[in-house]
């Protein structure tokens, strides 16, 4: 199901959507995470779903919806949020081509805590719960590879918590913007190192966990210093050198 995010956000208790579905693709197929399909790998680590398409800002599934799928991301970007009470949504991870998301082992009848909405253009592979775990049994290779994915995620959760525990903001943006240009960034061809397309100042708030604005001062002092710098609206970090060194202070 998609949805668009505005509405979702004011309209949680409200009927579902209509799929946005792209009919040109087919009901089923495979799909090798193209992070993870290189000849060190074990073969045939490969799943096999239902691609689907979603446009930006559909959200994917929200809080509160029966969640039994697996997600496997093969093109475009997917942020994870978490919805305050307010109403406020708040991204917690930013997903990129070869990750996996959503939950097939939780207890039957279990809910989604989070909402997950398409950033730019996505293409998934989504597979059901027991489709899901037919093919684990059947193929160790894939399993392997899927706790290997979930192994990435909570070692990035780790990450973030011993820095909310031991660095203040100032170190945990430098280690946030290193982080998102390892897994998002693009060459940049400016003079920079690395273009931060597609990601907002907000999006590194709601990383970094704190205001938008407090972020905001902190990346004009990173760009007066020369460590960043911006093409129009996009982020661009000129030297990554200077942002370890920031990175690795601790309270």
């Amino acid at each position: 199901m998609a949805y668009p995010l505005e509405a979702s956000v004011r309209m949680l208790t409200q009927p579902l959507g209509s799929n946005v579905v792209s009919p040109s693709l087919p009901s089923s197929g495979m799909f090798v995470s193209p992070r993870r399909a290189d000849a060190s790998r074990p073969p045939g680590a490969a799943v096999e779903g239902t691609p689907q398409n979603f446009p930006h800002q559909a959200v994917i599934y929200r809080p509160g919806e029966a969640l039994q799928t697996a997600y496997f991301v093969k093109s475009g970007r997917v942020r994870l949020m978490h919805l305050g009470r307010n109403g406020r949504a708040a991204v917690f991870a930013i997903l990129r081509a070869g990750d996996v998301f959503g939950d097939v082992f939780r207890p039957e009848g279990a809910t989604a805590d989070e909402m997950a909405v398409a950033s730019g253009e996505v293409g998934l592979w989504t597979l059901e719960g027991r489709t899901l775990r037919a093919q684990l049994e059947a193929e160790p290779a894939l399993a392997v590879e899927l706790v290997r994915a979930y192994a990435e995620q909570v070692r990035g959760l780790r990450s973030r918590i011993l820095g909310l525990t031991f660095k203040e903001v100032p170190a945990r943006l430098a280690e946030t913007l290193l982080t998102v240009a390892e897994a998002h960034g693009e060459r940049c061809a400016h003079s920079g190192e690395t273009d931060l397309r597609g990601i907002t100042q907000q999006d590194l708030a709601d990383l970094v966990g704190a205001s938008r604005s407090f972020v905001s001062t902190l990346v004009n002092e990173l760009k007066r210093q020369g460590i960043l710098g911006n093409v129009g609206r996009v982020l661009c970090i000129r030297d990554q050198k200077a942002l370890r060194r920031l990175a690795t202070a601790e309270v």
